[in-house]
């Protein structure tokens, strides 16, 4: 195993409980899915019809918080987000993989890397540069955090494209602020899409035909 998932542990906190699949913890309190989706990070299953920018799910406030789940099927392929943003505000961006083979016998340098495009034309990518795990207790599902970046942003649209050497799941988490949102191009994945997102390795031939 490459990752050590033994280098940090800690217990899900409020922004990665709702980044990666906390959404049993909301359904035990509120009894109801899409009320819980809404409170928290609001999940959405990428395929690869979202491979570029013209096909991306796009947020027209990317403040709001939102958990992308996908998987790069074969090496090179690429998912793309898009996000609004105004000056000053806070772009938050967060990568994780789930904490199950595959995955954590990748090589950090071959896990999904983030390319961030900003309005301006600046690019910036996020590699692996930490190892950090954690469980959510209420789906038992485990991941590893291993890319974070929290930065002041331009008035504009930034573009997201993940893309890795390897088949690999991936969960890019972006926004800070739990409240209702919206996505455009996208549509909001409940439990079950996550749960089968989780339970199928990239080898499995995930979700064949478009989705992935």
């Amino acid at each position: 195993m490459k990752f050590d998932p033994t280098t940090v542990h800690r217990r899900l906190g409020w922004r990665a409980q709702a980044a990666v699949a906390g959404l049993g913890a909301l359904l035990a309190a509120a009894g109801d899915l899409r009320a819980g989706v809404l409170a928290a990070h609001i999940p959405v299953v990428l395929t690869r019809l979202n491979s570029n920018a013209l096909t991306a799910p796009a947020l027209p406030d990317g403040k709001v918080s939102f958990a992308f789940y996908g998987v790069i099927d074969r090496p090179g392929e690429t998912r793309t987000v898009r996000a609004e943003l105004e000056k000053d505000d806070i772009l938050y961006v967060e990568m994780l993989i789930p904490k199950l083979p595959p995955e954590t016998g990748i090589a950090p340098a071959e896990l999904p890397s983030l390319t961030l495009l900003t309005p301006s034309g600046g690019r910036r990518v996020f590699t692996a540069d930490r190892s950090e795990t954690f469980d959510e207790p209420y789906t038992d599902t485990s991941y590893i955090s291993y890319a974070v970046g929290r930065l002041p942003a331009e008035q504009g649209t930034y573009t997201m494209e993940i893309s890795g050497a390897v088949p690999a799941r991936f969960v890019l988490a972006v926004g800070e602020e739990e409240r209702p949102g919206e996505v455009m191009r996208g549509e909001v994945a409940d439990i079950a899409a996550v749960h089968e997102w989780y339970r199928t390795p990239p080898d499995a031939g995930h979700a064949p035909g478009g989705a992935g």
